[in-house]
């Protein structure tokens, strides 16, 4: 009986041993894949955040190139929502137009705001408003 106890003894001490020693390398092996995934994920944001600054840095510039739609003296730089608004033949009752211009690069795309900014201007949804304020004179 007490050999059958000390072998008993031995095979869970064996066996809690083996899944001691299986958890180990589980944990081993997940904390490995852990960091592959965080440097890769540095990595990835990296590659993104020096893709938008060079848009963002780019987008200064557009008016410049050859094809970009409206003179570069007309144009008023916005950034956000939308990056250029230009005011062409401002002289003309007839001829007057108002351009909007997002400037996109790379794989890039519109965000939520500026599809709705340019459906609304698709549509004829565009106002004026003007604002009249008191000014500051003395009486």
């Amino acid at each position: 009986m007490l050999y059958f106890s000390i072998v008993l003894l031995l095979l869970v001490a064996g066996a809690t041993w083996n899944f001691k020693y299986q958890l180990q390398k589980l944990k081993e092996a997940h904390e490995e894949e852990l960091r592959r995934e965080v440097t890769k994920a540095r990595k990835d944001g990296k590659q993104r955040s020096a893709a938008v600054q060079w848009g963002k840095s780019i987008e200064h510039f557009v008016p410049f190139m050859k094809d970009f739609p409206v003179p570069v003296e007309d144009v008023t730089f916005l950034g956000m929502p939308i990056d250029y608004v230009g005011f062409v033949n401002t002289e003309s009752k007839t001829k007057c137009e108002v351009h909007f211009i997002e400037v996109k690069s790379g794989s890039s795309f519109l965000i939520g705001k500026q599809k709705n900014i340019k459906k609304a201007i698709q549509e004829g949804r565009v106002y004026w408003h003007e604002m009249t304020v008191e000014g500051n004179f003395e009486k």
